[in-house]
């Protein structure tokens, strides 16, 4: 994808908020250990992730970063901290910590995440950055008091406009006058959102601008760009640049897997990664905390995507109906918590519970009521999960039937 083409490698070559990233660049240079971390605020698509590791090779440091969607707990953030910082220090390697998305780690004390973030920064060996979207929110006003903040601003339009023109002079292509000025109205500010509609336009045709709204590309175009992505930061950037609601990302994300003969432990490993981000889905809708929906897309690129390398699954039309599609979706989310619970009993992966457990109890079941309700009782089954397991009872029967 454009962005990860032909995103900055040295911050003399970024464009907008010159103030604020000469200052980071000072903070970074002369950094010492009794240096306050760095807390980059502002909103999304602006730079604030290019410029952290364009001034980290600039000035010969190695990035670990961490995204909040996946180290939201103190625990978490342990075991990914600590191995790399003991290595750092035992070859004196120059580590720079960036945590993503910090307004994504847990606050509440059972979960320590915000706690463990502010007791670190007080003794690091190491500079560290920080990266939140929001500043109204009550954990990141705990690591404002302890941080050097720089406040980032969206990108006025003209600077918008110039950077597409050069990446489309740069790929030999362009687009006329009007669709530009579309998609730079459409980016309200956001570069990322402005490249990858620029790389939709080109490629399916400019008529797809017209249809954009609040930075959006349409999720056929972006689910295209997600499923062909080489790597899971740009299938990142397909899906924040989707303006489709998240139920819908889902749907067509799930018919195509479905769709492409995916089976096995990989069919498992994706549909447990995307239920992931039903949960989220879920929670929002429970807790109306919207704020959820910035680690969505997350989910999709880090989970899905790295479940899906290596299988041939592409953006397919909708074969089904879409109520037999929602039943298979239901049920397979049902038979992953049962899964779940016979892992937790038998200390073993919900995959392996999956694959090779649920098919066994499955089968024991099938012609014993005694045995049945031994297994309902044990796991604590409710009665929309014992319908699915007496389906996939089965299920399981006819295939041994057939063999």
């Amino acid at each position: 994808m454009w962005v990860e083409k032909h995103r900055p490698r040295n911050p003399n070559t970024m464009i907008g908020n010159e103030e604020v990233r000469l200052a980071f660049l000072k903070w970074l240079k002369n950094w010492g250990k009794k240096s306050k971390p760095a807390l980059l605020l502002g909103p999304p698509g602006i730079g604030k992730t290019t410029l952290v590791h364009a001034a980290a090779d600039t000035l010969g440091y190695s990035v670990l970063e961490l995204n909040a969607s996946d180290v939201r707990t103190k625990t978490k953030l342990e075991e990914r901290l600590a191995p790399s910082m003991l290595h750092s220090s035992l070859i004196e390697e120059k580590l720079l910590i960036f945590l993503d998305e910090v307004d994504g780690i847990y606050g509440r004390q059972d979960k320590g995440g915000v706690e463990f973030v502010q007791d670190l920064v007080k003794g690091s060996r190491h500079p560290i950055v920080m990266a939140a979207n929001v500043e109204d929110d009550k954990k990141i006003q705990k690591l404002v008091k302890s941080a050097q903040v720089f406040k980032f601003q969206r990108l006025p339009p003209k600077l918008i406009e110039m950077a597409v023109k050069n990446i489309l002079h740069r790929e030999g292509l362009s687009l006329d006058q009007e669709t530009l000025e579309k998609i730079v109205r459409s980016a309200k500010g956001d570069i990322r959102a402005a490249v990858n509609s620029a790389q939709v336009a080109v490629g399916a045709g400019e008529d797809v601008v017209t249809d954009m709204r609040d930075t959006s590309i349409g999720v056929v175009d972006a689910l295209k760009l997600f499923f062909n992505a080489s790597s899971s930061r740009e299938a990142l950037m397909a899906m924040r640049g989707c303006g489709a609601q998240p139920r819908d990302k889902i749907r067509a994300i799930f018919q195509s897997i479905m769709a492409s003969g995916l089976q096995g432990e990989k069919l498992v490993k994706a549909l447990e990664a995307l239920s992931k981000a039903d949960e989220i889905v879920e929670e929002i809708g429970e807790t109306q905390n919207y704020r959820l929906l910035r680690y969505f897309d997350t989910i999709l690129a880090t989970k899905v995507f790295e479940a899906l390398k290596g299988s041939d699954v592409h953006y397919k039309e909708e074969s089904l109906p879409w109520p037999l599609q929602i039943r298979i979706w239901n049920e397979g989310k049902l038979l992953g918590e049962i899964s779940q619970r016979l892992a937790a009993q038998h200390h073993t992966s919900s995959k392996q519970a999956a694959l090779i457990y649920l098919p066994y109890v499955a089968l024991l079941s099938k012609n014993s009521k005694s045995r049945e309700d031994v297994v309902i009782a044990r796991l604590r089954l409710d009665e929309s999960q014992v319908k699915v397991l007496r389906k996939e009872e089965l299920r399981v029967s006819q295939e041994v039937y057939k063999r």
